[in-house]
């Protein structure tokens, strides 16, 4: 060992390299595998911990991790070599204020995902409106939950307007309430209008909620037409415009025909 110690001496002398800066470089090198090492088993760790919660967010943590611990192995390396930190630091605030603006959309629309996720005021396959958007839901993404409407087209909104937003959920366990709204002149007297309606509701039993009772309520009455709306529960969403036609179709029909026979 004596005999290699002068070689040693020797050699930071031609290569004019200070051995404290040597062992320091030495030192910032153990940091950074110790930052990989440590970087790899959290990351790990993460992902077992929370891959059962969701794929994306296991990913999206590890990465996370990932990140810091190499971001404070940095620190403490570039500590080590004796530069001054308060300068990077300052650095590094600032970029991260200014990259939380340049990405507050982004951010809003993760922040909100996770309050609509841990929340749950609506599923995947409910229906909702929000606004004057109507549709099933099929997807809830980092960025957007996704809508089909009622003519099959994709509606992206944003998780931060849902959040914003007054969302009405029409899904109820097996059955979606509607009201059909109806104006017809008073030659034809109310109690034979509710009976027509009721008799309209009785054909599409097939489309309505089992054990629902349909049922006609009067919403303006005038000198020369009253409005109704009959409320029908039916089981498919996606058939309420169909159903709300067939009705006003089969409605205006049997009206005129009493009005004819009303006449003779």
């Amino acid at each position: 060992m004596g005999q290699i110690t002068p070689w040693i001496s020797l050699f930071f002398q031609i290569t004019q390299i200070p051995y404290e800066l040597l062992l320091e470089l030495a030192t910032l090198g153990v940091i950074l595998i110790a930052s990989w090492t440590v970087s790899r088993i959290l990351g790990s760790f993460i992902s077992k911990a929370v891959g059962k919660l969701s794929p994306n967010v296991a990913r999206q943590s590890r990465r996370i991790v990932t990140w810091l611990v190499w971001l404070i192995g940095i620190l403490i390396g570039l500590d080590q070599l004796g530069l001054e930190l308060s300068m990077l630091l300052v650095i590094l605030t600032l970029g991260g204020v200014i990259l939380a603006i340049a990405l507050r959309d982004i951010l809003s629309n993760m922040a909100s995902r996770n309050v609509i996720t841990t929340y749950s005021p609506f599923k995947i396959g409910d229906w909702i409106q929000v606004g004057k958007f109507f549709g099933r839901v099929v997807d809830v993404t980092w960025m957007d939950t996704i809508l089909m409407s009622l003519d099959n087209e994709m509606v992206y909104i944003p998780n931060s307007k849902i959040t914003k937003s007054i969302v009405i959920n029409r899904t109820a366990p097996g059955e979606t309430r509607i009201s059909v709204s109806l104006t017809v002149d008073d030659a034809v007297g109310l109690s034979e209008v509710e009976k027509t309606l009721l008799e309209i509701a009785a054909e599409l039993r097939e489309e309505l909620a089992p054990d629902s009772k349909p049922e006609v309520r009067v919403t303006n009455v005038d000198s020369r037409a009253i409005r109704l709306a009959l409320l029908l529960k039916i089981n498919n969403p996606a058939k309420s415009a169909l159903i709300a036609s067939e009705v006003r179709k089969r409605a205006k029909m049997r009206l005129d025909e009493i009005r004819r026979k009303a006449s003779q």
